[in-house]
């Protein structure tokens, strides 16, 4: 996995900004159909899923495009972009009012903030491993 990251890493903040640019395209599009499996007893959203993984993915290159070479970040900057990622968050849901056929759905956005927190709780977990298992 090191060997991965090590890869990506050098392209993580034009990934970044490529995945921004990708989320606003979605969302700024009107109408995109639901998807749904269908029960026997009801309806199954698989869009909350997509919310969550689309912002586990961005709170993931955020943190590998401004880690340290030790995947260490200070807590201010940390806090800063946490922040900085949530307003976003809010704000890709909150301008879906302006697109026709689309709506504010505040389980979207809780989708999302689950996303940011699990990805951020996924890099601090899975970087602190990896910097233990770095030789040297």
């Amino acid at each position: 996995m090191y060997k991965l990251i090590a890869f990506i890493r050098p392209y993580a903040k034009y990934l970044l900004l490529a995945w921004i640019v990708a989320i606003v395209t979605v969302s700024s599009s009107p109408s995109i159909p639901s998807l749904r499996i269908h029960t026997e007893k009801t309806d199954i959203r698989l869009d909350y899923l997509i919310h969550f993984l689309e912002y586990a993915s961005l709170a993931f290159l955020t943190y590998l495009a401004f880690a340290g070479k030790d995947f260490r970040i200070p807590a201010v900057r940390y806090l800063l972009f946490t922040s900085c990622l949530i307003i976003f968050a809010i704000a890709d849901e909150s301008h879906q009012i302006l697109i026709p056929g689309r709506t504010f759905n505040p389980k979207d956005l809780l989708s999302n903030l689950a996303g940011i927190a699990g990805g951020l709780v996924f890099c601090v977990v899975v970087f602190r491993k990896m910097c233990k298992s770095i030789p040297g």
